[in-house]
């Protein structure tokens, strides 16, 4: 049995719908393949590309500053919070997802910023 890994690379349009623009198997998920899945995307003609969202996959990550270098990163919330349950106690995994909750709920920046003020003050001792 082998491990493969199914890449998917989601765009969306002007207006506002997401479309699969590919998804096919890989090998791994290193610099190399990431590279290989980007020029295979810009070969078909993807261009103007302004946010890639992924998870914090260091391969990927270089091969998009590498191939889209206009492009903004931003890591994908649901790793982001992954990330964060995995330091938090077991018993405080959903008092910790309500914070968080509460600060991405924001309307804007600056709402966030304050409220994400409010969080670390409630957990500092």
């Amino acid at each position: 049995m082998r491990n493969i890994s199914v890449l998917v690379a989601i765009g969306v349009g002007t207006d506002g719908f997401r479309q699969i623009l590919v998804s096919p198997e890989g090998e791994k998920e290193d610099l190399e393949g990431w590279r290989g899945f980007l020029r295979h995307l810009k070969e078909r003609g993807l261009k103007g590309v302004q946010l890639i969202v992924s998870d914090a996959c260091r391969g990927l990550i270089e091969a998009v500053a590498e191939l889209y270098p206009n492009a903004r990163w931003q890591r994908c919330v649901v790793h982001f919070y992954r990330n964060v349950f995995s330091h938090a106690p077991n018993n405080k995994v959903a008092e910790v997802a309500r914070m968080l909750k509460a600060i991405h709920a924001q309307e804007d920046a600056q709402s966030a910023l304050t409220k994400n003020g409010e969080v670390v003050a409630k957990l500092k001792p």
